[in-house]
């Protein structure tokens, strides 16, 4: 092939190909499309494409791996995705030809003895066995009537399995170590998105190569090759969490040994987590705490794999959340990451009294960043409002030992007691709150600054209207009569105290209420 069309045929592929049939599948018009004949044009288009990437794959398995394979393999990248594309049934085009029978001049094979194998099971919407489809002929009285459905989806898999796709794929995919880490993934990604309408046979053979993949990703982690990153220009690691966040697991649920295949997965995850905090880099840092949240909430949410007990147990033996407080607590998008960990284990029951003292560590530093201390108590606020009573009584204890800090330090201690008094749903806290705010705004030693907060209006109005009518009124009354007694004490800070008062007002109903206010 001339250098000029073999251009060609890499554009074709990096651009053209992938845009023209993702714009054709996002379709959104496409109750538009066509009559008979024009239908026919499309299926055989579509046809065209799954043939045209099953060649370019077979082509690449023929291959050993060499310099010149890694340029193909990045333009294989884009052909693996159109299939990905191609096979989700979710896109728009293809929903709307969910209920569209296969153009019949148009098929090159019946579903018969034949066909040499089939990948794809017949899909039906009733409750009859989708492998035989005898089954549901054979219902005296269907409760509802007996429809087959994505006849289009189902055909263009088996189309592509007929010309040796998904052989070739699998073939590849046994020895992961010879094709480039995007392009393994790319290819994990299809099978992923064909298992649910898989064969049994197929689910069993796409199964097979988990473990090879598995051991080579571990390999990877453990050497802290640059292909896990694709040699620097993922620098996220988001193929890596593609892969065994997505992809591998939606194979393995369709294995037979689910349990313990994401057990050995969650030790790559773990491995991983691991290598990347041990790391100076930002981007390391963030892609290893990004990937500990992920599991966590990934624990929360299967049937099998690994529990949220096992995983608490194994970042207590690693010290995780020591590790990922250490540093980049400025940085807002780590700081995300890090509070869905904690809110994870606070509303999970696993937030233990050394965490909160790890946090709080933080914002009693001599050296820390306003910025960080913002952050953080940011994150305490999240954390509170989920917590238990008893977790409560930790942070309280915290809040109290903090009141003599600074003045900015206060007002960050006023905006976490105005949170929590918003969350407080329950009222469970309204006397501690209550008594804090108090404290830091119309104590002898708080400066004026911090008075003209309104924290103390902002807290009764939460709890106005977390009351019932009668005691949410009596709420704000008695709050204005201790102001009342403030004021007539004397003393400096008067103007602040009367625009409390002010605010306070404002929170009951009409003005007689407020004048029997002013004259208790």
């Amino acid at each position: 092939m001339r250098q000029a069309d073999l251009d060609c045929v890499r554009r074709l592929f990096r651009d053209d190909l992938f845009l023209s049939v993702d714009k054709l599948l996002n379709y959104h018009q496409s109750s538009r499309l066509p009559q008979q004949d024009q239908e026919e044009a499309l299926f055989e288009t579509l046809q065209l494409l799954v043939a045209t990437a099953a060649h370019a794959i077979s082509y690449r398995a023929c291959l050993p791996a060499s310099d010149a394979t890694a340029e193909l393999d990045s333009d294989l990248v884009p052909v693996a995705q159109c299939m990905l594309n191609l096979f989700n049934m979710h896109r728009p085009l293809m929903h709307h030809l969910a209920e569209e029978e296969v153009p019949a001049s148009s098929q090159p094979f019946e579903y018969a003895d034949n066909l040499p194998e089939i990948w794809a099971q017949r899909q039906f919407t009733s409750d009859a066995d989708n492998d035989d489809p005898i089954a549901v002929d054979e219902q005296v009285e269907p409760l509802e009537p007996v429809v087959e459905r994505n006849r289009w989806l189902v055909h263009l898999i088996n189309h592509f399995g007929y010309l040796h796709g998904f052989d070739n794929i699998l073939q590849l995919l046994q020895e992961p170590d010879q094709i480039s880490f995007a392009l393994l993934n790319m290819m994990t990604a299809v099978l992923a998105q064909v298992v649910d309408e898989a064969t049994d046979a197929a689910k069993e053979k796409f199964n097979e190569i988990v473990g090879p993949v598995m051991q080579h990703v571990e390999q990877l982690v453990k050497a802290g090759n640059e292909r896990l990153n694709d040699h620097g220009s993922d620098r996220t690691y988001s193929i890596f969490q593609c892969l065994v966040n997505t992809n591998l697991p939606r194979i393995i649920l369709q294995g037979p040994d689910p349990q313990a295949m994401l057990l050995q997965l969650a030790q790559v995850q773990c491995l991983f987590v691991s290598k990347m905090l041990d790391s100076s880099s930002f981007n390391k840092l963030l892609s290893g705490v990004r990937e500990c949240n992920r599991m966590l909430i990934n624990a929360g949410n299967r049937q099998c794999g690994p529990t949220l007990e096992m995983l608490v147990d194994w970042m207590a033996r690693e010290g995780i959340v020591q590790r990922i407080l250490r540093t980049n607590l400025h940085q807002r998008q780590y700081v995300q990451e890090v509070q869905g960990i904690m809110v994870t284990l606070t509303i999970n029951q696993f937030l233990a009294p050394e965490h909160l003292d790890m946090l709080w560590a933080v914002t009693e530093k001599e050296d820390t960043y306003e910025a960080v201390k913002a952050h953080m108590f940011g994150l305490l606020a999240e954390i509170a409002s989920r917590s238990l009573p008893n977790q409560l009584d930790m942070l309280f204890a915290k809040l109290e030992a903090a009141q003599q800090r600074s003045s900015q330090d206060t007002a960050r201690l006023l905006g976490l007691l105005q949170h929590l008094a918003a969350s407080d749903k329950e009222v469970n806290m309204v006397g501690k709150i209550s008594d804090m705010v108090w404290d830091l705004t119309m104590g002898e030693s708080a400066h004026p600054d911090v008075v003209a907060l309104n924290a103390l209006a902002n807290a009764t109005k939460a709890y106005k209207l977390h009351l019932e009518v009668g005691e949410g009124l009596d709420f704000v009354v008695a709050n204005l009569g201790k102001c009342c007694a403030k004021l007539l004490e004397g003393g400096a800070g008067q103007v602040p105290l009367l625009r409390s008062m002010q605010e306070l007002l404002r929170l009951l109903p009409d003005e007689g209420v407020r004048l029997a206010a002013y004259m208790q």
